[in-house]
């Protein structure tokens, strides 16, 4: 049954890799740029489309059905991703631009990609075109480094646009290793929910999203702290940040995790000081926290405060300050729910405190301004080195979440905006109705 449900997923992941050469993200232009606003693309994409669904399909099934652990089952799923462009995203060839204006000296915390004139711009989605990177040092410094290397390699922009790409995918898998490693040390490893999985597959090793190292670096944090190791698990939560602010989330848990005050502030100095000295090499600042605010310029439903503002905006007329107004709140709850969860890991067994770190990046992805799904990837690897609970729900996301943007790139909330909308506002309405059922038992206890 193994070695079956082995090669059903090298099936599935083969086909996803023929629809990306048809209707992936490819380099220098997208295959149906008339598809969001007239509904129209050719023929070689809509048969690319049909491959996507039928590869995600059979991958979704297999997976499920064999709840693959085994490090050859990933490798083997893996291997025709790594050879075909990229599925669902355009990000990657972003991530080249960030690094090739860097090496050029041009401040990216400044000028979007177009502005500082990257070669690649073209493969760049428009909207992005004149915003400034949202990401920190370390994710520039490792752009940077791909774009290097390609540059030493070929003479040739196009072949150099390759090559980074084929980089920045490796850097993703590197991520995907730093999971394994701390998973194998955490108290419940399930590899089968947060690495073996399709949204894996397709967001980290196909689309070579950075948020794959992210979680790698925390989950590898979290493993470091969990065997005293502070230097190192310091070293790692800072490597996080250093990409994606939102691991700053991950911080308190790490040094929860760590059996004595001298060394949660031994490892938090480490931390800063690792950071501040990677800033200070790559000739930084802190830009990165300015861009940040550029990220929320859309409003998709796929955030639950996003999608219930934009359905009481839809009711009243106005979109844009109850869209606002729905994200302070939504920011509230996420304070609210992280100071809850440090209470409960205050002094906590291991795998209390792992899988409350789990729970609040989950809530962190869901109750920011913008979710896309490979937001999901640290908090579901971090939940499958502790958390055993919730598995058919967990499951379920993943499924859901890897066919939640088209294999061109282009996200189905965009397409269902309304829709979409109305189904957060009701998702909210329905976890507000759980919350408060939940806690009633406790408040009459």
């Amino acid at each position: 049954m193994r070695t079956m449900g082995r090669y059903a997923g090298l099936v599935g992941t083969a086909i996803l890799a023929a629809s990306a050469y048809l209707a992936g993200a490819l380099p220098y232009g997208d295959p149906a740029p008339l598809l969001r606003t007239e509904g129209q693309a050719s023929a070689r994409f809509w048969v690319g489309l049909g491959l996507w669904l039928a590869g995600g399909v059979i991958l979704a099934v297999t997976w499920w059905r064999t709840r693959p652990s085994s490090p050859i089952t990933a490798a083997v799923w893996a291997a025709p991703l790594v050879l075909a462009p990229p599925l669902g995203s355009r990000d990657v060839y972003a991530y080249a631009c960030q690094g090739a204006l860097w090496l050029d000296g041009k401040d990216v915390y400044a000028m979007g990609v177009a502005d500082g004139g990257c070669p690649w711009t073209a493969s760049v989605p428009e909207i992005w075109w004149h915003t400034p990177t949202p990401y920190g040092p370390l994710a520039v410094v490792l752009n940077g480094g791909a774009v290097e290397i390609a540059r030493i390699l070929s003479g040739s922009e196009q072949t150099q646009l390759i090559i980074a790409v084929t980089v920045l995918r490796l850097i993703a898998i590197g991520g995907l290793a730093l999971i394994a490693w701390g998973m194998a040390k955490l108290p419940v490893p399930a590899r089968w929910l947060g690495l073996i999985t399709p949204l894996v597959a397709v967001t980290a090793v196909s689309a070579a999203h950075n948020d794959a190292l992210v979680a790698g670096l925390i989950v590898a944090g979290l493993a470091a702290a969990h065997r005293r190791e502070w230097l190192v698990a310091g070293v790692l939560a800072a490597g996080a940040v250093g990409i994606k602010v939102t691991a700053l989330a991950a911080l308190p848990f790490v040094l929860l995790l760590l059996p004595a005050w001298r060394a949660r502030g031994a490892a938090l100095g480490a931390g800063v000081t690792a950071f501040a000295g990677l800033t200070l090499a790559a000739g930084l600042d802190l830009g990165w926290v300015r861009a940040l605010a550029h990220t929320g310029d859309l409003h998709q439903w796929t955030s639950l405060p996003t999608g219930a503002g934009m359905a009481a905006g839809y009711l009243t007329g106005a979109m844009s300050a109850s869209v606002t107004a729905a994200r302070a709140l939504g920011l509230i709850l996420l304070a609210a729910i992280g100071l809850y969860a440090i209470k409960r890991a205050w002094a906590a067994p291991p795998g209390t405190v792992v899988a409350a770190c789990g729970w609040v990046l989950a809530a962190t992805a869901l109750l920011g301004p913008v979710f896309y799904p490979w937001y999901a990837l640290a908090p579901l690897a971090v939940l499958a080195g502790a958390a055993s609970g919730w598995v058919r729900a967990r499951a379920i996301a993943v499924i859901v979440l890897t066919f939640l943007v088209l294999p061109n790139g282009l996200g189905l909330a965009v397409l269902t905006k309304g829709p979409g909308a109305f189904l957060a506002l009701a998702a909210v309405i329905g976890l507000a109705v759980w919350a408060v059922r939940r806690a009633r038992p406790t408040a009459t206890a």
